[in-house]
């Protein structure tokens, strides 16, 4: 075998071994050798090497019952390797506990990959409809707050990228149309905050307000979610200026420097919040 022949090889080893590891951070989190081997449409023997492989680095382990393999702690360190690394995460997290504090829902924090709404953290008040969403998981982003206050700020190529596909209709308010789009989001630019009004989940809406970096560059966002109900058309605009004001000081936290703001006011306020938060929830009622 050539030398280049044998690093084909090995490189595609490799991503088919990356490729176990993506199908296991999927429902149902455990799957069994014939499933993988489908998956990878590989033979049972190179896939046992594979899982084998993985297995030995101790990032998949085997259940002793069911034989099914999963994903093990180590798999986990390194992924929130990036959260570890991320600056926007740290930024944000403070900001988010501020404002869930003052909101009848759940905040999450995301940010873009791969033209998906990648989700780094949330919490909140969850209701009885599913406002969580965990950490690593992916949205699309024509049918999230999160995911079109992003595209507001993204190139015209991603935009239609994105549309060149059948997108997926959620509701009947799923915006599939990429005029419709174009529109949605000359919107969201002119008002500062994007809304998702049932076009993810029946029931559930959504405000979200870009964060941007040091560079002025929008690279995350930050949302609330709750009931109709409570994100009722009289409601939104309040819930909306708290939206854009925390993500406006978790942008200033990762870095960036607006014009015409106090930034020396809005590095403090969110820890002094938050200490005025912890201590009345420590108070008696």
């Amino acid at each position: 075998m050539k030398p280049t022949e044998k690093r084909r090889g090995t490189m595609a080893s490799t991503i088919k071994c990356l490729s176990v590891l993506e199908l296991l951070a999927r429902e149902p989190f455990e799957f069994g050798l014939f499933e993988i081997s489908a998956s990878l449409d590989a033979p049972k023997t190179s896939t046992h090497r594979l899982v084998a492989t993985l297995m030995e680095a101790g990032f998949v382990e085997q259940d002793g019952d069911s034989r099914r393999y999963r994903l093990t702690g180590k798999a986990l360190w390194v992924g929130t390797g990036f959260l570890r690394h991320s600056r926007v995460y740290r930024a944000s997290f403070p900001v988010m506990q501020d404002l869930a504090g003052k909101t009848e829902g759940m905040v999450h924090l995301g940010l873009w990959d791969n033209d998906a709404v990648l989700y780094l953290h949330t919490v909140g008040h969850p209701s009885s409809l599913y406002l969580f969403a965990n950490t690593g998981e992916r949205r699309a982003v024509h049918a999230t707050a999160l995911g079109k206050v992003m595209l507001a700020y993204r190139s015209p190529e991603d935009l239609e990228r994105i549309f060149s596909k059948e997108v997926e209709r959620y509701t009947d308010k799923t915006i599939t149309s990429l005029d419709a789009m174009r529109r949605e989001l000359e919107t969201i630019r002119d008002q500062g905050y994007a809304l998702d009004d049932e076009e993810g989940v029946r029931g559930l809406r959504c405000l979200a307000a870009a964060i941007r970096d040091h560079k002025g560059q929008v690279v995350a966002a930050i949302s609330m979610s709750a009931p109709t109900s409570v994100l009722a058309e009289d409601n939104r605009p309040h819930y909306a200026s708290l939206v854009q004001e925390a993500a406006i000081r978790a942008s200033v936290h990762a870095g960036y420097r607006p014009l015409t703001t106090n930034v020396s006011s809005l590095l403090t306020r969110p820890y002094e919040a938050g200490e005025t938060s912890r201590r009345k929830s420590a108070s008696p009622s």
